[in-house]
């Protein structure tokens, strides 16, 4: 065999094996997800008590502002409104929006998200998070909150915005899902990028990073919430994200009525990757509808937190609730 018939087929190898990784980052991620089943809604007495152990079973280790919260007036209401919080935060930071929707005459659930709102903000149980989780624990909510009133609106913020666009797809579970800057991709990422980024993500070991590398735990904002994240927890949510395009391209939403929160001066997510979510769909026949606060407006990523360093809630909470209340 000559040099020059070696040097071939080492390059046709390369060759192969190049193809062969390419082929397996780009293919698509298989639809797993499962949407728990929804049985009968309870009565408004069932979802009290259903309530009353979500807070009970709560772990010690918990911040008492950080457990689970839900307000009523002591039977069920025309709304219902459902919060799961965004990612490293907990239900405090709903605290001051669930007071305003309660006070319009709604009942309120927020729920804790899995492994959120320990004393411990360098904990590191919460790297186990999965897309799954996220997805359970919202219909789980949702299911719950159907006894507490007549009309249920899911309203999720970035990671749990992703977790609702799933819910969305393919359930029914809730009369009004609200998606609030969902994350199907940081900033930056183009939409072919996802889900070989999401598999990069999470072939590696799971690590965590700083919000904010320079300031670390120092980082400016609420001191409830974790100063840095799981990289698996980013990549099971992009593997999400992908999904819910994929999904989104083929068939219709379940969901009798959408509505997408975003902020032209986001710089954490993608928006143009949530503008392809609802343009999907629109075109096959979801009720969407969208709303994007101007970027002179300069409203942030996390939009809800009154704590966050930069919060426009005297803004921001008032157009919400008109969005709410169409």
């Amino acid at each position: 065999m000559t040099n020059f018939t070696r040097i071939r087929i080492i390059i046709r190898a390369v060759f192969v094996i190049v193809l062969g990784v390419i082929t397996v980052l780009f293919w698509p991620f298989p639809s797993k997800f499962v949407a728990p089943a929804m049985t009968a809604s309870p009565s408004y007495d069932a979802s009290i008590a259903a309530l009353q152990k979500m807070v009970a079973e709560t772990p010690d280790t918990i911040r008492e502002d950080a457990r689970p919260q839900f307000l009523v007036h002591g039977a069920p209401t025309e709304r219902v409104y459902v919060l799961l919080h965004g990612l490293s935060n907990n239900p405090r930071q709903y605290a001051k929006f669930s007071q305003e929707l309660f006070q319009r005459g709604a009942n309120v659930v927020i729920p804790r998200m899995k492994y959120h709102g320990e004393k411990n903000r360098m904990a590191t149980d919460w790297a186990r998070l999965t897309a799954q989780d996220m997805v359970d624990e919202a219909v789980e909510a949702i299911r719950i909150a159907r006894g507490l009133g007549k009309h249920v609106t899911v309203i999720g913020l970035s990671v749990n915005g992703t977790a609702l666009g799933w819910v969305a797809q393919h359930t029914d579970a809730a009369d009004k899902v609200v998606l609030l800057s969902p994350f199907i991709a940081p900033a930056g990422v183009p939409a072919f990028a996802v889900t070989p980024l999401a598999r990069i993500l999470l072939g590696l070991p799971n690590f965590f990073l700083w919000w904010d590398f320079r300031a670390k735990e120092n980082v400016a904002g609420p001191d409830y919430v974790y100063p840095r994240f799981p990289t698996h927890v980013i990549g099971e949510t992009m593997r999400l994200g992908s999904v819910i395009l994929q999904d989104s391209a083929q068939t219709a939403p379940r969901s009798p009525s959408i509505l997408v929160v975003t902020s032209a001066s986001d710089v954490a997510v993608n928006n143009s990757l949530t503008e392809r979510l609802v343009e999907q769909w629109r075109s096959r026949g979801g009720k969407v509808e969208a709303y994007q606060f101007p970027a002179e407006e300069k409203v942030t990523h996390d939009f809800i937190d009154p704590n966050q360093p930069d919060a426009r809630i005297d803004l921001v909470y008032p157009r919400l609730i008109e969005l709410l209340e169409k």
